[in-house]
């Protein structure tokens, strides 16, 4: 599994684990990095692979009505039923 592909499933995970809160790019670097999955890991690369999961219809973007820039990401079924597929959820 490449980096890109690890980065996706972390995205994955994180969403599903912290439903129905949606997750921010940074968090969810910080998590990783914090949890030893990927000790780099930074918010560009989980934006860019946000993108990706969200163009595959995996996950969505929130937008906070209070802070317009800032993009958060939520499981949808699609991304749920991918999960279980793996036997990840």
């Amino acid at each position: 599994m490449n980096r890109s592909e690890l980065i996706r499933n972390e995205i994955l995970l994180q969403t599903h684990g912290f439903r129905p809160n949606p997750r921010d790019a940074e968090r969810m670097a910080q998590f990783a990095r914090r949890e030893g999955e990927l000790p780099d890991a930074n918010a560009t690369e989980f934006e860019i692979e946000c993108a990706y999961l969200e163009g595959k219809g995996m996950i969505e973007c929130v937008r906070d009505p209070m802070a317009r820039g800032h993009k958060r990401w939520k499981i949808t079924s699609d991304g749920i039923d991918y999960l279980e597929e793996w036997g990840l959820a």
